[in-house]
């Protein structure tokens, strides 16, 4: 079994870990990808050593002293100690091209939209003065644009042009909790957890003020009611001519649908979180409209275009995902240490971060990314190395003396394959 270790300018050490056993599988070392080495934030000269079994001969696998005699080589410990299992190793600087390989789509700039679409901040702009803007869930592949504005500020005028242009379907885009308020059940409850399909709840019709409910005022009327914090269950008749439509806790960072990327930009525009939108059919023959179409429609009508895509990105880059739950001293049988829990708050996942010593100086952190494997970690299953990965990591963090060891949920259990 070989390891390998990495110094790296890229700070998601979890994408580190899942890709390195593709970039660095070469026939020479076969590594396991340990994902141990040492960090230091945003630092752009980087090298990258593969510890692993002797190589092919090939020029690729150079003897152990290349690695002990640079600074590094203090940190590694066990893996320093001639009694351990033999090793060799390869210097390899990182390009442009392999950071670039780690970077995913969306970590350009969250202000810079893709190309033909609008900024999020001008749809925000947009939506406050009480307009429209058109959203697009997939500019790439099968299109779908929707008429999207704040629910609290909707007017019959705004609903006669939905269902001009639109599908003549009124939907509102709410959160559970207000779902619950005004007790609004999904109708098909068995499909909640299907999350390639959009959860509407029963239809709707406000009573005050309306007569058929599926006139433009009367819609408006009803969507009005829907945003109102005041509105209580008997204020509706069901069934109606409004569908609303529950928001998944996240957004667009858990679902990127219609519903999520409606609601998201309604709340980042400071406004009441509850949305409505319509899609935007072709006026020939009532399909889905096309991008050009819908390109078509917003420079008519002066309304922004936003992708779905850019909403995720200007998300991530802006928001903190998760929350420190706990913290604790934990003695282990390696030594003392910190463990850190978090918890996201895009799925409820808890993940522990092990500290020893202060990782806060900005020096050279010794950094283990683990995903959590029952089997492996706790019965030390043999179908698997996790719990040996594991204990060798512990091992070589107590000895350097400051060192931080991420742990992550992951769907799979190795011991068990």
């Amino acid at each position: 079994m070989g390891y390998i270790l990495f110094q790296s300018p890229l700070f998601e050490f979890p994408r580190i870990f899942s890709r390195s056993r593709y970039i660095f599988h070469r026939p020479f070392a076969a590594p396991q990808c340990l994902g141990l080495g040492p960090y230091r934030k945003r630092w752009m000269n980087s090298t990258c050593w593969a510890v692993g079994l002797s190589g092919d001969g090939a020029g690729d696998v150079f003897d152990e002293s290349v690695l002990k005699g640079i600074e590094s080589g203090s940190l590694l410990g066990a893996l320093d100690d001639p009694s351990s299992a033999p090793f060799g190793t390869v210097d390899a600087e990182i390009t442009q091209e392999t950071i670039d390989f780690f970077v995913s789509d969306a970590e350009g700039d969250p202000d810079c939209p893709s190309e033909g679409f609008s900024s999020i901040e001008q749809a925000l702009k947009t939506l406050r003065q009480g307009k429209f803007v058109i959203v697009v869930d997939d500019e790439n592949g099968e299109v779908e644009g929707n008429l999207v504005m704040a629910a609290s500020l909707a007017s019959p005028q705004a609903v006669t042009f939905m269902v001009k242009y639109g599908s003549g379907i009124v939907s509102v885009g709410m959160k559970e909790k207000d779902l619950e308020r005004l007790k609004l059940p999904l109708m098909s409850p068995e499909r909640e957890d299907d999350s390639s399909v959009p959860s509407f709840t029963i239809t709707v019709d406000v009573k005050a003020g309306t007569t058929t409910g599926v006139s433009a005022s009367d819609r408006a009327k009803t969507v009005l009611a829907l945003s109102s914090p005041n509105s209580k269950p008997e204020d509706f008749r069901r069934p109606g001519h409004v569908f609303p439509l529950k928001y998944r806790n996240g957004g667009v960072l858990r679902r990127a649908g219609h519903t999520e990327g409606s609601v998201d930009l309604v709340m980042l525009a400071g406004l009441q979180p509850i949305s409505l939108f319509s899609a935007v059919v072709d006026a020939d023959d009532g399909s889905m409209a096309s991008l050009p179409n819908l390109r078509k429609l917003g420079l008519e009508h002066s309304i922004p275009i936003v992708s779905i895509t850019d909403l995720i990105r200007y998300r991530r880059k802006r928001e903190n995902l998760v929350e420190r739950t706990a913290i604790s001293l934990l003695p282990t049988k390696w030594g003392l240490f910190h463990a850190y829990c978090y918890r996201s708050k895009l799925d409820g996942t808890e993940h522990v971060a092990v500290v020893k010593g202060n990782i806060g100086h900005g020096q050279d952190v010794l950094v283990r990314v683990h995903s959590e494997c029952l089997t492996g970690d706790i019965f030390g299953s043999k179908r698997c190395d996790c719990g040996n990965q594991l204990d060798l990591a512990m091992q070589l963090i107590e000895q350097a003396g400051r060192a931080l060891l991420f742990t992550f949920v992951v769907m799979k259990d190795e011991g068990l394959a």
